[in-house]
C-alpha cells in the first residue's frame, strides 16, 4: 500500500530539523494547517516542507512465532514547498555588494546556484531555490515556482557564464603550460 508524508523543515544549528507526519495526499492546504502545529527547538517554525510517498508493508510472519519487520521505500518525492518568502538572484547579491553576504555570494558562485529563498517564518533561512522548490502562500496555494520562464531564463544565463568561466580558466591553465 502506498503511504503519503509531509516533511517539514525548520531553522536549525546546522541542518534543518525535520518533523514528519503522515498525510492523506499531496495537499497543500493540509499541510500548511499542519505546519502551525510544529515547533522545534529553540521555537523555531518549519521555512517549508515536502512531501514523499512510500510503498509500505505490515510486518510479516517469520514462521517461528515472531514478525519481520519490512522497511517501506520511498517511491516519490516533491521539491520544497517554501511557507512563504522571497526570492534572491545572484545578481541582486552581486548589486548590493554587502560585505556581510560576500560568503553568501561564494557559495552561490561555487554551487553553481543563481537563484535562492529567504524565508524568516521564525529564524531566517536562507536556501537554493531549486526548479521543482515552489513558494506557497498560508492558505496553501503556490505563488511562485522554481520553474518559471524568469527563473529558468537566470539559471541559463547563468550555466552559459559558468560555461564560459570554466573555459577561460582552462585556456589560462593551458598558456601557462605551455609557457614552460
Amino acid at each position: 500500500m502506498k503511504k503519503h508524508y509531509v516533511i517539514f523543515y525548520s531553522p536549525g544549528t546546522f541542518l534543518s530539523e525535520e518533523s514528519s507526519k503522515e498525510i492523506s495526499s499531496w495537499d497543500t492546504v493540509e499541510a500548511v494547517q499542519l505546519s502551525k502545529d510544529i515547533q522545534e527547538r529553540y521555537g523555531a517554525k518549519p521555512f517549508g516542507f515536502r512531501f514523499t510517498t512510500c510503498i509500505a508493508h505490515e510486518d510479516i510472519d517469520d514462521g517461528e512465532g515472531g514478525k519481520l519487520k519490512v522497511e517501506s521505500r520511498e517511491v516519490a518525492k516533491s521539491g520544497i514547498h517554501y511557507l512563504g518568502g522571497s526570492i534572491i538572484t545572484i545578481q541582486e547579491v552581486h548589486e548590493r555588494n554587502d560585505p556581510s553576504e560576500s560568503i553568501l555570494l561564494r557559495n552561490m558562485e561555487c554551487s553553481r546556484q543563481a537563484v535562492l529563498v529567504e524565508n524568516r517564518n521564525s529564524y531566517r533561512h536562507t536556501g537554493f531555490f531549486y526548479e521543482d522548490d515552489c513558494i506557497v502562500n498560508d492558505m496553501g496555494a503556490i505563488i511562485r515556482r522554481g520553474n518559471d520562464e524568469d527563473l529558468m531564463a537566470l539559471r541559463l544565463l547563468s550555466a552559459d557564464i559558468d560555461k564560459m568561466m570554466d573555459r577561460m580558466a582552462d585556456a589560462f591553465v593551458n598558456s601557462i603550460r605551455s609557457d614552460r
